[in-house]
């Protein structure tokens, strides 16, 4: 015991120079480059690192810093906002632990520790990095989630812009692939916007839609009858043959909306 306390108040005494030897170790070991803001960073965690596994060394206490955790948590959502995946983080843990292994090989045969000794630090420091790589797997799952979440709805923002196009005229440009559930959002967020914008006359135009099935134009058919209720004029535009022939196929009734092959086209009618 009287080995193992004195190697604690050495870590402790040390710990800034010993986590600098960490990072750079490790980053020399998958040879990876960061940022001086990344390397203090871990160099700052890993000082924490450190006086914690000094303190338990004495104390026998487990657990682990909150600071440990906090910084898993960062790792993740750089990560996350980087578009990375979570194995590049995953891939750093193993040349971790080897450095570690080898910190406490030297220490311990330095400090006269036995073996039951040696394993036992080893022991308390694998535990800690498995908590870490465990925080931060859950954090990029949760946080990759609500991000892509974030990604979703302000690609249907952009995806069903209404464009002012002169006094009382605007477009509702519709591009890429129209799905139920985009068609629901723009009936359920778009449309009801639509009046507050003194619109008397409303272009839906189809010329940017890739794709779109027979429950998907009776979806925009309806948002069409909603906004004509609302006492809008509704003029479409751009509808390809494909669109036609699946609204026809629906047994939508287009003939009753004034439609024209171009936006500007319907301006000029207007």
């Amino acid at each position: 015991m009287p080995h193992i306390n004195k190697l604690a108040s050495h870590i402790k005494e040390n710990a800034s120079q010993l986590a600098e030897q960490v990072v750079d170790e490790v980053l020399a070991k998958i040879d990876l480059i960061i940022s001086k803001e990344e390397t203090d960073l871990a160099v700052c965690m890993y000082t924490t690192f450190m006086n914690f596994i000094g303190d338990t060394l004495h104390t026998r206490e487990k657990g682990v810093p909150a600071e440990l955790i906090e910084w898993s948590k960062s790792n993740a959502w750089a990560i996350v906002e980087a578009g990375g995946k979570v194995s590049d983080i995953i891939v750093r843990y193993p040349p971790t632990r080897e450095v570690f292994a080898e910190l406490v090989e030297t220490l311990s045969a330095q400090f006269e520790l036995s073996t039951h000794d040696a394993l036992y630090v080893l022991t308390r420091i694998n535990e800690m990095l498995d908590i870490s790589l465990d925080e931060t797997v859950i954090a990029f799952e949760k946080l990759s989630d609500q991000y892509k979440d974030k990604m979703q709805k302000e690609v249907k923002e952009l995806s069903a812009p209404v464009v002012p196009l002169q006094d009382g005229v605007a477009v509702l440009p519709l591009m890429g692939s129209i799905t139920k559930e985009r068609a629901d959002y723009i009936q359920e967020k778009v449309v009801p916007k639509i009046p507050q914008l003194d619109i008397e006359c409303l272009i839906i135009d189809f010329s940017g839609i890739s794709m779109i099935d027979e429950t998907t134009a009776y979806h925009i058919h309806q948002i069409g009858d909603v906004l004509r209720l609302l006492g809008i004029r509704i003029i479409t535009s751009g509808i390809s043959p494909q669109l036609a022939l699946t609204s026809v196929k629906g047994g939508l009734d287009m003939a009753r909306v004034r439609s024209y092959s171009s936006v500007q086209q319907a301006l000029q009618h207007i």
